[in-house]
């Protein structure tokens, strides 16, 4: 039987052994090359970070294990084993697992687990819009008994080598507090180069930083400025706090005499060069008879923000108010007023992103019809797509004719991983499945091509579908009193700038989806200007009949009428991105300071350090001026 000093030691080593195990998962998590690049004083720097944040990743489980320790052996002599083997190979196994997850996520997608990822995960229907096929699950599933049998086995060799030659004779006693001091050391001073950084103007280690997961950094500009270390100036930009007050104003609605029928069409991850002649030839052909956007931005780089803009056309970061008090969008109040017939179509859920509970968030259940409604027999995204094809065309045609009617439609095949049947494979060879899980940044690199061959094929499908609508309308001389819109919700990375899917950068493969708008009478024309999707409803609500001025509802601009876009305002999850002609900024959202944007050209050009800085100094102006727009639908607190 072993004693409790002999048990401590026994799962001192252990743990020690995990944290060897730690540092191997996320040797990948530090960029040690462009700290090499960077001197040996930055390699120097990445090296303390990789290992103390191997030790501070494996804290929490210490934490439970010691916890657990001084409550069973206040008194006891012998250690309790029964309890402490189990709870540390639980507590390990999840650690090293989480990371193991955490280390692939930004392999495949350039961010860590975050408030995003466990959106995902909590929201129902969130998991199903990966796309993890069935051997992605097995795989993961298999990963995770893996991680747990190794800690199983670092134990049993642990106990193994503890029994047969007892504690190292050449370890001091004092070993683990040394080692515990040592850390304390290292954090503390890796901290304080961190600070003088950031209060110099260093980038290469706050580039560094960026790429730990959850690096928590500190600042002192204050105090180094006291000591006579010469601070960076840094531009402060807010967001404005208070309740959501939106519209401005209610909205003047005058009924038109003939009112438009609409046929809203948006598609899962269509990115802007995938309209092309050879991928979308019905989609091409009948752009050309409408107006087509070729420099037309997202609202963001995921559906969530991508669908809210171009709904309700404002910025992405009024998805979190708007969600809290279940506010709608108003061109729905509008459509209601007007007495229009309604019906709204997802191959995925409306619960996942949450339009249930914004935009859509006054639309009757009954009128929202989701993809699991027709998903006899497992239906792939693809099947599900030609299945509410069906559904919306029966709904025009079974409609009372006297009133309007709105429809939109969500597309899926498009979304990873990539849906499409063999007819629509114009694009060879590629991969059958997408297994995640197996992917290597290597492995992923090499078969990219690949990978995008699937994406193209999916394109393709999608086509099909568009033409089945458009093909409808003409056969039933609609199309002479329908608007019609077809966008992407946001793009699709494939490496091109480093990273793959969406959700994860503002790079222009991310964030620039086609838009083609046909309107009854109008001339077809190309609209090379920048446009984005919170240009949609001001675009529409003049058509629909509000003599409101703009302002009261969007920040966006009538894409009919003679304004001229100056700049763009993306959003994501945390962050938010200013782009115009020269410059694209992007930086954290609702933070006091930006202490690091990413400064780029307009189209993701590298700049050098010296030209990120003048380029964010000429534009401080306007990034003042993209803060009051962000906040411009709140009304702030009386003082």
């Amino acid at each position: 039987m072993l004693s409790v000093h002999q048990l401590r030691r026994i799962l001192a080593f252990f743990f020690l052994a995990t944290y060897v195990v730690l540092l191997a998962i996320t040797w990948d998590g530090v960029d040690f090359a462009s700290a090499k690049e960077d001197g040996a004083f930055t390699l120097g720097f990445a090296v303390v970070v990789w290992l103390t944040y191997g030790l501070i990743y494996l804290l929490p489980a210490l934490l439970v294990t010691w916890l657990v320790d001084k409550l069973v052996h206040r008194e006891r002599q012998h250690g309790h084993t029964a309890v402490f083997y189990p709870l540390a190979i639980l507590c390990t196994g999840i650690t090293t697992l989480f990371f193991y997850a955490n280390a692939k996520l930004f392999t495949l997608y350039g961010f860590f687990v975050n408030s995003f990822v466990i959106n995902l995960v909590a929201t129902p229907g969130g998991l199903e819009s990966l796309g993890a096929s069935d051997a992605s699950n097995a795989t993961f599933a298999g990963i995770a008994v893996a991680f747990i049998a190794l800690q199983v086995l670092l134990l049993a060799v642990t106990l193994f080598a503890y029994r047969k030659f007892g504690e190292p004779k050449w370890l001091p006693d004092r070993f683990f507090t040394g080692l515990l001091v040592l850390f304390v050391i290292a954090t503390v001073g890796e901290r304080i180069v961190y600070a003088y950084s950031s209060a110099t103007g260093v980038a290469s280690i706050s580039s560094l930083t960026q790429k730990v997961p959850y690096y928590l950094g500190v600042t002192a500009r204050g105090l180094f400025a006291k000591m006579g270390v010469k601070v960076k100036r840094q531009e402060e930009f807010r967001v404005a706090k208070g309740s959501l007050n939106y519209p401005l104003n209610p909205l003047d609605v005058v009924k038109p005499a003939k009112p438009y029928n609409v046929v809203w069409l948006v598609s899962e991850s269509w990115r802007a060069d995938m309209l092309d002649p050879e991928i979308m030839p019905s989609t091409w052909g009948f752009a050309q008879t409408a107006k087509r956007f070729t420099r037309h931005y997202s609202g963001g780089n995921g559906t969530r923000v991508g669908v809210f803009t171009m709904f309700t056309g404002i910025p992405g970061n009024y998805w979190f108010p708007f969600l809290a008090e279940r506010k709608g969008a108003a061109v729905i109040d509008v459509l209601k007023a007007q007495d229009y017939q309604t019906s709204f179509y997802t191959s995925a859920k409306f619960s996942y992103p949450e339009f249930d509970g914004t935009i859509f968030a006054k639309v009757p259940s009954e009128q929202l019809h989701e993809g699991h409604e027709v998903a006899e027999g497992g239906s792939a995204g693809w099947e599900l797509d030609r299945k509410n094809v069906t559904r919306l065309l029966k709904f025009i045609d079974t409609r009372d004719k006297s009133k309007p009617f709105f429809t939109f439609m969500f597309f899926e095949s498009p979304h990873a991983r990539y849906y499409f049947p063999p007819e629509n494979a114009i694009r060879k060879p590629y991969p059958d499945d997408i297994n995640y899980f197996t992917l290597s940044r290597e492995k992923l690199a090499a078969e990219m091509p690949l990978i995008k061959n699937r994406y193209v094929n999916s394109v393709n499908h999608l086509d099909s579908q568009f033409a089945r609508v458009i093909d409808y309308l003409k056969k039933n001389n609609l199309l002479d009193n329908t608007i019609v819109l077809m966008l992407g919700d946001h793009g699709e990375e494939f490496m091109e700038k480093g990273r793959w899917g969406h959700n994860s950068a503002f790079t222009d493969e991310q964030i620039r989806t086609p838009f083609v708008l046909w309107v009854p009478g109008m001339k077809p024309s190309v609209y090379e200007r920048m446009s984005n999707h919170m240009d949609v409803i001001p675009t529409l609500m003049p058509m629909f009949g509000v003599k409101n001025p703009k302002r009261d509802y969007t920040t966006g601009i009538n894409l009919l009428s003679d304004e001229i876009r100056s700049h763009a305002v993306l959003a994501e999850w945390s962050s938010t991105a200013y782009i115009d002609d020269e410059v694209k900024i992007a930086m954290p959202l609702a933070v006091v300071a930006t202490q690091h944007p990413r400064v780029t050209g307009p189209h993701d050009e590298p700049l050098s350090e010296k030209e990120q800085d003048a380029a964010f100094s000429r534009k401080a102006k306007n990034l003042t001026g993209m803060m009051e727009e962000l906040g411009r639908y709140v009304s702030r607190p009386a003082k």
